[in-house]
C-alpha cells in the first residue's frame, strides 16, 4: 500500500517499507520504520511539510531519508 510520507503516524512505527531511490532505475531498499518527524518548512506563503524518516536497513544500519509533501512510501 502506498501512502504519502506526510500522512505517516506513530501507528506506522516498526512497519517495513520499500524506498525507491530514483525513478530512473529499479534501485530500492526494504527497511523498518524507526522514527518519523514532520516539520513545516518555508515562508508562510510557501509552507510545506517535510517528513524525515529514520529507517533501519539490514544489518542494523540506520539512515535518515527526507520527503517533501509529495513523497510517497510503500508500506509492506
Amino acid at each position: 500500500m502506498e501512502i504519502r510520507a506526510a500522512e505517516l503516524t506513530a501507528d506506522h512505527l516498526g512497519r517495513r517499507i520499500r524506498l525507491d531511490y530514483t525513478n530512473d532505475d529499479d534501485t530500492f531498499a526494504i527497511a523498518r520504520l524507526v522514527m518519523i518527524r514532520h516539520k513545516q518548512v518555508g515562508k508562510s506563503a510557501d509552507t510545506e511539510t517535510e517528513t524525515r524518516l529514520d529507517v533501519e536497513l539490514m544489518g542494523n544500519h540506520r539512515i535518515t531519508v527526507r520527503f517533501n509533501r509529495l513523497g510517497v512510501v510503500e508500506l509492506l
